[in-house]
């Protein structure tokens, strides 16, 4: 008897206790101490009202006041007054004067007919629209539930960024990139988009298939063009075997359903007269005298991405190719840059429009890549250290 006691003493010794190591929400969901995680989230946070209170002055927030109110209203004068009174409320006013030249900025802000026409081009990110009026309807106005959203957006971006990388100051500084920071200052769809996408391939890193393919469904409603990435990574995952046949296919028939759904409620007007307004000349009324661009159109429309060197999609893409290389071998990123790379290409074929806020997703991944190569433990040996 007395030997075991002393047996047990002993073991009770040298077992160390675990009951003060348990791991912390902090440490096990975002790889850090809590005191580390309080700092990242005010720094977030201080991003996103800097973003909320310095949104970008473009005139595209005039128009998605008017198709939030178009929600509720059907008169365009009635409709063109609220997004007037919005769009004249908000701080960092449209410069009318850099546009003087241009009879389009002058007859939309001034002809409530051809103002509500131009709506079917922003209707159509139903999704966000629907979002701002149920801010509208809860007390906020238009403008103000708007920026409030991509400010908010900004901040989960930051979460969703260390949670992936574990790395606080990395992804702060990836935070403080202009591509990034700029995206809690956008009163446009991008920024809700590029978060549930965000969101949805952080699943995907870690084998949540499931709900990636929900949230990446979700975000069709938001930009019809994400379907892009929904078919490839669903074609991808079902491939691989971490999604059956019958469900991917079932994800992929409502994500085909939620783009019939937006066009149809959104009055869409087609992607050939969307080509059209946005890449040849911007039509006044879209609804009585559509005009679909001409497969010569479409070529004068790609022969802009001759641009692609001098913008940041360059330096980004040199990011995710150097960070690829670099990757351990069982790295989700191994798989999902490669494939964020083919919807970039799909969607510049699709609308050749190089904007950052179109591909901020796959910027993130890019930076995300490099941070995780930054964090993975060397293997260079005591040899090639001494080379």
């Amino acid at each position: 008897m007395r030997k075991r006691e002393m047996q047990m003493t002993s073991d009770t010794i040298s077992r160390p206790s675990t009951a003060g190591n348990s791991s912390s929400p902090a440490r096990s969901w975002f790889g850090c101490s809590a005191p580390a995680l309080l700092l990242y989230v005010i720094f977030c946070l201080a991003l996103a009202v800097a973003d909320y209170l310095r949104p970008l002055p473009t005139f595209d927030r005039y128009l998605y006041a008017g198709a939030v109110a178009s929600l509720r209203y059907s008169d365009p004068a009635t409709i063109q007054r609220i997004a007037r009174t919005e769009f004249d409320a908000q701080p960092d006013p449209f410069q009318f004067e850099n546009v003087s030249a241009e009879p389009y900025f002058t007859d939309v802000y001034n002809n409530p007919d051809h103002f509500m026409q131009q709506l079917g081009f922003y209707r159509v990110k139903l999704g966000y629209v629907a979002t701002g009026y149920a801010l509208w309807r809860a007390g906020l106005p238009i403008l103000t539930g708007l920026r409030l959203l991509s400010a908010c957006c900004l901040l989960i971006t930051g979460l969703a960024v260390l949670a992936w990388t574990h790395e606080t100051v990395l992804s702060a500084l990836l935070l403080l990139a202009p591509s990034v920071l700029t995206m809690g200052r956008m009163v446009t769809v991008d920024p809700l988009s590029t978060t549930i996408v965000l969101l949805a391939l952080l699943a995907f890193a870690k084998n949540k298939d499931l709900l990636a393919a929900e949230l990446l469904t979700a975000s069709v409603l938001l930009r019809f063009d994400n379907a892009i990435l929904v078919l490839i990574l669903l074609a991808w995952m079902i491939w691989k075997k971490r999604l059956s046949l019958s469900l991917g296919a079932l994800f992929g028939a409502l994500s085909a359903g939620c783009v019939v759904l937006t066009n149809h409620f959104s009055s869409y007007y087609g992607w050939r007269v969307l080509m059209q307004h946005s890449f040849i000349k911007p039509e006044m009324e879209p609804v009585k005298h559509p005009i679909p661009i001409s497969f010569a159109g479409y070529l004068h429309a790609i022969a802009a991405l001759r641009v692609i060197p001098y913008t940041y999609m360059t330096i980004w893409l040199l990011v995710a190719a150097a960070a690829w290389r670099k990757l351990p071998p069982k790295s989700a990123l191994r798989t999902l840059l490669p494939l964020a790379g083919l919807c970039t290409l799909a969607r510049l074929a699709i609308y050749p429009n190089v904007e950052d806020r179109y591909f901020l997703w796959a910027y993130l991944l890019a930076g995300i890549a490099l941070i995780q190569v930054a964090h993975a433990p060397s293997s260079t040996t005591e040899k090639d250290a001494l080379c």
